[in-house]
């Protein structure tokens, strides 16, 4: 695995050519943050349901952008059953880190 599935990435960026890949994601960082901010809900409400439909949610979006890292990353909490404690707020700082370095890649794929 890695950051990004690059042949797909490649292909991607082929089809809708790179200007409309480049809006598409210019969108994920207000996306992410938007389900973030349900994970955190979900989290402060011990709420399982809405904490996994949000990781979910991550999950696709990186997914349908060739984010690998990200999407399996996002799939290990979209399963989580643990408590809602250090562990898991340390998990949401990876999950942050993930996103920042796979928006990072996907410029500098577009731009190379």
């Amino acid at each position: 695995m890695g950051l990004l599935d690059r042949s797909r990435f490649d292909e991607m960026s082929s089809a809708l050519g790179k200007d409309q890949f480049a809006m598409l994601i210019e969108l994920l960082p207000a996306s992410y943050q938007e389900e973030r901010a349900k994970i955190l809900k979900a989290i402060e409400d011990k709420d399982h349901e809405t904490f996994h439909r949000a990781a979910h949610t991550i999950k696709g979006m990186a997914g349908n952008m060739a984010a690998e890292d990200l999407a399996e990353y996002a799939r290990s909490l979209e399963t989580y059953d643990g408590a809602f404690d250090e562990e898991v707020h340390a998990s949401i700082a990876e999950l942050d880190r993930l996103n920042e370095q796979t928006v990072a890649a996907m410029h500098a794929a577009l731009r190379g």
